[in-house]
């Protein structure tokens, strides 16, 4: 299979291409480099052209590929607030312009002569209606409430995607998730991911960023007051879920999954501060913040046999000692 990723130099997109070069896929990762180039060594069986989201349409237009796995993307809440323009240039209409570059709207194509995309979205698509849940608040965290309907299962594919405060973020990756759709395409609408050769920081990645702040002996920040609670998904079993999508692509077009590491696989900031030895300091909560998520991952087990195998003590390990093996390198590139 001929594979394209783009943004496949971050954390997702690098393991995937790592992984599915070694499984004899010919894989051609595009990516701008902007997080840097940590993660070129997973590369080193792939094709990689350096470019911009701008030019990527130009390039799909030119080559030929089976499957494109769309993870370029701005993934910061933070930054969308920033520089909300270049987020929906980034996000939004680089989205339409890859699968308009692929003919994806082209009314005379069947939809098996399109070039299939496996896309990652995220749980901000949902906007307030996840803060809407009523809740329950506990020592070292919050979920939802025992009548709510949602605890012990989380937040499914048909949740209303309708509400405010989506975030410059979510809106213009809701509207990349949707456009995704329209094109026959396959969304992951995910939750936190998090695993080897992620070099998170304060605005993105936060479970790596607080292993590293704890290898590394940097102080950490909270935002809120940590009893926010999240579904951890390890990046192995991320990337067992992407290759089941392209094995199984002609099945599921068009299809949305809600994914994340499941109830299971919960934890708050509180309790991974706990978890690390870390005694944080405590800032200002973070716009639209979700108090609670987790997704409910059902259909994914039911549609294609896939659930997390990795549980978060053993992912947190893993991690940590990936970190505390690369301490030079992660104290360059952050």
């Amino acid at each position: 299979m001929k594979v394209l990723i783009s943004g496949g130099a971050g954390f997702v997109g690098s393991n995937l291409a790592k992984h599915l070069s070694a499984k004899g896929h010919s894989v051609t990762v595009y990516d701008n480099f902007q997080r840097g180039t940590g993660n070129l060594p997973l590369l080193k069986d792939c094709t990689v052209k350096k470019g911009e989201m701008d030019d990527l349409p130009a390039f799909v237009a030119k080559n030929h590929f089976d499957l494109v796995y769309h993870f370029a993307a701005q993934v910061a809440v933070t930054t969308s607030y920033e520089s909300p323009r270049s987020d929906f240039r980034i996000n939004a209409e680089g989205t339409f312009n890859l699968l308009h570059a692929l003919g994806a709207f082209d009314p005379h194509k069947k939809v098996e002569e399109i070039t299939p995309v496996i896309y990652t979205s995220t749980n901000k698509v949902f906007g307030n209606n996840v803060n809407d849940i009523p809740i329950e608040e506990h020592e070292t965290r919050y979920d939802f409430h025992k009548d709510s309907g949602f605890k012990g299962k989380g937040i499914g594919e048909q949740f209303s995607i309708d509400a405010t405060k989506h975030t410059p973020y979510g809106v213009s990756k809701l509207t990349g998730d949707l456009y995704v759709q329209e094109a026959h395409g396959v969304v992951n609408r995910c939750s936190c991911m998090y695993g080897t050769n992620q070099f998170g920081n304060t605005d993105q990645g936060w479970v790596a960023h607080f292993v590293i702040s704890q290898v590394l002996g940097r102080p950490l920040t909270v935002f809120g007051n940590g009893k926010q609670i999240r579904d951890l998904l390890f990046i192995e079993d991320m990337v067992r879920l992407l290759e089941l999508q392209a094995e199984r692509i002609n099945e599921i077009r068009g299809q949305i999954f809600s994914v994340g590491g499941g109830y299971d696989n919960t934890a708050s900031l509180l309790e991974l501060c706990k978890e690390l030895g870390i005694q944080p300091s405590f800032g200002d909560w973070r716009p639209a913040d979700q108090k609670v998520y987790y997704a409910d991952i059902s259909k994914a087990e039911k549609l294609l046999g896939w659930k997390p195998q990795v549980g978060v003590k053993e992912g947190l390990e893993r991690l940590h000692d990936w970190a505390s093996k690369n301490k030079e390198l992660l104290a360059k590139q952050l």
